[in-house]
C-alpha cells in the first residue's frame, strides 16, 4: 500500500510540472514580440502585412518592421512626437508627461497597432502603420515592449 502511495505521490508530482511548464509557455512569446518590433516577421515567420498613408498603401516585412521608425538604442534617430519610444515604461508615463490623455493599456496599444486609435481615442497620425496582427502577436509584442529596461541603451 505504501508503494501505492508513492507511486500516486510521484505521479502527481509529475503531473504538476508537466500543468506547469505548459502554462509558463502558454505566455506571449517575447521572442515572437522581438522579431516583430526589429524584422518585421510575424508568428509564421512571414512578413508583417500593414497599409500606411492617404490613401492607404502596401507595407510589408523589414520596412513595416516597428524599429524602422521607433529605433531603442540611444542616439539612435528618433522622430520624436512622430515616433514616440516605445518602450512599456515609457509609455506609461507618456500621458503624464504631455499632461493630456490616457496611458497606454495592452488593449489600447492594440487598438493604436490595428487601427491608429489614441488611448484617448484620436486618430494617430496616417504615417503610422495599421497592422494585420492577431492577438497572440500583438501579445508577444506588448511583452517584449514589457521586457525592455525604462531607459535607452547606449549602441
Amino acid at each position: 500500500m505504501t508503494l501505492g502511495l508513492a507511486a500516486c505521490a510521484g505521479m502527481a508530482a509529475s503531473l504538476l510540472l508537466i500543468v506547469a511548464g505548459a502554462s509558463a509557455s502558454s505566455g506571449p512569446d517575447r521572442r515572437l514580440g522581438e522579431r516583430i518590433y526589429r524584422e518585421g516577421l510575424n508568428a509564421r515567420g512571414e512578413p508583417v502585412r500593414a497599409l500606411v498613408g492617404l490613401p492607404p498603401a502596401p507595407l510589408n516585412g523589414a520596412p513595416a518592421a516597428c524599429e524602422a521608425c521607433h529605433a531603442l538604442r540611444a542616439g539612435a534617430a528618433v522622430l520624436d512626437d512622430a515616433a514616440p519610444d516605445l518602450r512599456w515604461a515609457v509609455l506609461l508615463r507618456a500621458a503624464e508627461l504631455k499632461g493630456s490623455g490616457k496611458p497606454y493599456t495592452e488593449p489600447s496599444f492594440a487598438r493604436a497597432v490595428t487601427e491608429g486609435t489614441s488611448p484617448s481615442g484620436e486618430q494617430i497620425s496616417s504615417a503610422m502603420p495599421r497592422y494585420a496582427l492577431s492577438r497572440s502577436e500583438i501579445a508577444a509584442l506588448v511583452a517584449f515592449l514589457k521586457a525592455l529596461p525604462a531607459e535607452r541603451t547606449p549602441r
